[in-house]
């Protein structure tokens, strides 16, 4: 039927009928076309012999970066959960799988340009921690109060009771009010060690020991120009620190002078180990004010034995995670 016959049944009011005839048109058309075109094979295949192209859910591989920074995350959460959270500052916890009450309480304060992810990564402190059931405190430094992230430990602000250090005293009171009353020891990278000095010469109450990797002690620097003098040429300590330390430094250090470590008062002399294929010069010193001193032959501004998953951190070299945690246990107990 031609389409005028089509019209003409609308007309006289035949809708049935010119619908049918439509229909019947339209499949008589498309039978011709399909005659006309090759048929397409849509038989069904076994996902495991058909194509990319031919299945359902192409598979997405991800790509190699993505895997990598997957595999790193992985490191947060060794042994334990990663919590990110806020408070008096943003920070994250590490929370062993298996608590122990006898473990103290590591609060790791990260250097300039950092996060606690990349802090977590480069000292694989989580993994070190869960293996000894201990909770890990990561304070996070906001870019609104230093634009590089760096603790603003060279400001006279914050090298008191009070700013940063009294942030971070208040994160760790209110943490173990509820993890329970355990000791707290305070390491740091860099800027982060210079504010681990600060805490452990101000807050002796709330602070076991402190851990200092390339820091600067307490009251070297007054601004920003004296800090930059303080990093270049090593400065001098106005303030002594109050609990026992572990200082960790690389003789090869460009960013932040070795002079600073014997700034703190490190001892002199030592004996000669050799870890992690480099070699180091270990002193130590007993007493209330205990110290003990790590300068590493050949490494930069970089923790020392780190996880190159996180930035600043050498694989080689002695592990300044294992033996910081030693040293908290011993005198956490003390």
């Amino acid at each position: 039927m031609k389409m005028d016959d089509v019209l003409g049944l609308v007309r006289e009011g035949r809708l049935g009928d010119a619908t049918r005839a439509i229909q019947d048109r339209l499949g008589r058309n498309g039978a011709s076309d399909a005659a006309e075109r090759p048929m397409r094979d849509v038989t069904p295949r076994p996902a495991s012999l058909a194509g990319p192209a031919m299945r359902a859910k192409p598979r997405v591989r991800p790509k190699p970066k993505a895997r990598a920074r997957a595999g790193a995350d992985a490191l947060l959460s060794e042994g334990g959960r990663w919590e990110r959270r806020s408070g008096v500052l943003p920070h994250r916890l590490f929370v062993p799988a298996e608590p122990d009450p006898t473990a103290p309480l590591v609060v790791m304060l990260h250097g300039c340009t950092q996060d606690p992810e990349d802090f977590a990564r480069g000292t694989r402190m989580n993994h070190a921690a869960g293996a000894i059931g201990a909770y890990v405190l990561w304070p996070e430094q906001t870019r609104a109060a230093n634009p590089n992230g760096c603790w603003n430990w060279f400001e006279p602000a914050h090298q008191g009771r009070g700013g940063e250090p009294g942030a971070i005293a208040a994160l760790i009171g209110g943490l173990r009010a509820e993890i329970g009353d355990r000791p707290a020891c305070v390491a740091g990278l860099s800027a982060g060690g210079a504010m681990a000095a600060v805490l452990g010469a101000r807050y002796p109450e709330t602070v076991a020991a402190v851990g200092i990797h390339s820091g600067l002690p307490v009251g070297s620097a007054r601004d920003v120009p004296s800090a930059f003098a303080a990093m270049g040429q090593g400065g001098a300590q106005a303030v002594a620190l109050a609990r026992p330390a572990i200082l960790f430094h690389g003789e090869a250090d460009r960013t932040v002078s070795p002079r600073n470590a014997d700034a703190f008062g490190a001892p002199s002399g030592g004996r000669s180990v050799t870890e992690g294929g480099r070699r180091a010069t270990v002193s130590v010193r007993g007493g209330a004010r205990a110290m003990e001193a790590w300068r590493v032959e050949g490494l930069g501004h970089a923790w020392s034995g780190g996880s190159a998953a996180g930035s600043h951190a050498d694989p080689a070299g002695p592990d300044a995670t294992a033996h910081m945690l030693r040293f908290f246990q011993d005198h956490a107990k003390r």
